[in-house]
């Protein structure tokens, strides 16, 4: 994190935990810390098992930790040299009218090809406001991404690799809007990804997840900086989940007339719409933005990526090892699990909400919602959660709104269960094999749990919100939160990644045969049959994914299988 974003919790990155000090690898486990890309090919060559760690936003250990024994390391990107030095201080892209750009500085703006490229552990809020300030060469306003996130203190190495995203059915998740990227392989060796060079690979990698490499450099598409006029309306969580039914019902019928104009139409309504849906009181705050020729043909149905990976030499082995320190996490508040507070802290945060919501005409850049470095240092230090995100397809998700919605204002009163607004937004589809938006335009909604670890027990009914989601409205998980393996018991990617999951196994099989970055979970698993017989599944990969020939088969190790 930046220097005013961080707190004394924090684990990374002399403990492997997350940013709030829970969700602890074992002790054995070691921490890499490289000062170069040279050192984290030494690393990842040296250590049978390795993962790739930012600043531990993460509540899923199984997939944060390398191993669980004293031949597994997790390499901490947030520690190059370069990336140390920009986020200890700074820079103004001005200084740059009078002298050169260092080829190692950790971010270089191409202003002709609109596109940046970034070192893997710079945050996302540290990479946004350089680009904002990149203002005195082409672009006098300045740059930003086309979409980004709530939580900007987050590397941008471990947003893309995780689909992290904003709201936007034109330019979808931050994986939509790569590149390019650059990943240590398991061999060591240095790889460059690119729609061009290998689209197979490239949709593989583009939501990696960690398990095909550690990845050192993003290339990201930006925009031009413009104003933006943010709008407010705050509806009955009723009248709310009606809004998003009778966009679903639009979306729905225009897809099945093959009308792609009212498709984007019904898409447009929901573009960059953000909405945080105060669950104890069933109100919502809801934000719209409108800007220059701004219409319904900047919809972007399908998000598809426009060869082979360029591969580079590793250097020697480096000193960059070291055993974990002991840190204390965030301590329970109580406060926060008080019977009878569940309408005044949520009260309390829609009140906190009013300034970031309010009505008014910005630059980009402060128009669209994210935290404030200060008001994530708050909130990560006030009292420890477990933050969720469920992925729904849009084609279920106002009936899934409206009929969870019963549940929780029912006579099960699930609402008692939450305390923050949950943040509602929307983006397209997207051709990248472990996105949640891979096959459909998707509404994502993040959930915290403030209740269980300030109270010591289970918080019921939040998680019987989460199984509602999971089961009657077939959401994914997103890919760095919490709900693994509570809600994905013995996790069935054939299923619930039908189209793409076995392509992604080819990529593994390919890039990562001895599953170096596997981590503790055991769900990277693919089967294939061929003509209903089971084969290798080696056997059924090409070299542009898995074989039309084959199907992807659901696991046969585990009893629910």
């Amino acid at each position: 994190m930046g220097p005013v974003a961080s707190h004394q919790y924090c684990g990374l990155p002399t403990e492997l935990a997350n940013f709030q000090g829970y969700f602890e690898c074992d002790k054995s486990v070691k921490v890499g810390r490289p000062s170069s890309v040279e050192d984290v090919q030494a690393l990842v060559s040296t250590f049978p098992h390795v993962k790739a760690s930012g600043v531990g936003h993460s509540w899923w250990r199984q997939q944060f930790c390398a191993g669980n024994t004293s031949d597994s390391i997790n390499i901490v990107m947030t520690e190059l040299q370069s990336t140390l030095d920009f986020m200890a201080a700074p820079v103004d892209p001005k200084q740059w009218t009078t002298r050169s750009i260092p080829p190692s500085f950790p971010i270089q703006v191409d202003e002709d090809n609109q596109t940046v490229t970034v070192a893997a552990g710079i945050t996302q809020r540290a990479l946004l406001d350089y680009l904002s300030g990149y203002r005195y060469w082409k672009q006098p306003a300045g740059w930003t991404l086309g979409a980004f996130s709530w939580f900007l203190d987050q590397t941008i190495g471990g947003a893309v690799s995780t689909a992290s995203h904003g709201s936007s059915m034109r330019y979808g998740t931050l994986s939509a809007q790569l590149r390019g990227l650059k990943m240590v392989l398991a061999n060591g060796s240095l790889a460059e990804f690119t729609p061009e060079k290998n689209l197979h690979l490239f949709r593989a990698a583009g939501a990696g997840v960690g398990r095909l490499g550690v990845t050192t450099e993003i290339t990201l598409k930006i925009k031009p900086q413009q104003a933006v006029t943010r709008s407010l309306t705050e509806p009955s969580f009723r009248d709310f989940a009606a809004a998003i039914k009778a966009v679903q019902d639009a979306y729905a019928a225009a897809k099945q007339k093959g009308d792609v104009d009212g498709t984007k139409r019904a898409l447009f309504l929901l573009d960059e719409t953000q909405a945080f849906w105060a669950i104890p009181t069933a109100s919502v705050q809801v934000t719209t933005y409108t800007y220059k020729d701004k219409d319904p043909s900047f919809v972007v149905l399908n998000i598809s990526p426009a060869g082979e990976p360029l591969v580079q030499g590793m250097s020697g082995p480096g000193d960059d090892v070291a055993s974990q320190v002991d840190k204390p996490p965030v301590p329970p508040n109580p406060r926060m699990a008080a019977p009878g507070s569940t309408r005044t802290w949520s009260n309390f945060y829609v009140s906190a909400l009013r300034p970031k919501v309010a009505p008014g005409t910005f630059e980009s850049r402060k128009a669209f919602l994210s935290m404030s470095d200060s008001e994530t240092a708050a909130t990560s230090s006030f009292a420890p959660y477990d933050q969720y995100e469920v992925a729904i397809p849009l084609e279920r998700a106002g009936s899934c709104l409206q009929e969870v919605g019963n549940e929780i204002y029912g006579p099960a009163q699930l609402y008692e269960g939450f305390r923050t607004p949950v943040l509602l937004r929307f983006t397209t589809k997207e051709e990248l094999y472990l996105s949640p938006a891979t096959d459909a335009p998707t509404m994502w909604i993040n959930l915290e749990d403030y209740i269980s670890r300030s109270s010591g027990r289970p918080n019921d009914q939040f998680q019987r919100v989460i199984q509602l989601f999971r089961q009657r409205c077939g959401a994914r998980l997103h890919w760095g939160k919490a709900g693994w393996p509570l809600h994905a018991q013995c996790f069935q990617g054939a299923r619930e990644y039908p189209n793409t999951w076995c392509s992604y196994g080819c990529a593994v099989q390919e890039l990562d045969p001895a599953s170096k970055f596997a981590s503790e979970w055991d769900g990277w698993s693919w089967q294939a049959t061929c003509a209903g017989q089971k084969v290798p599944f080696a056997s059924c990969c090409t070299a542009s994914g898995f074989s039309a020939e084959c199907t992807c088969a659901v696991r046969s190790d585990c009893s629910t299988a």
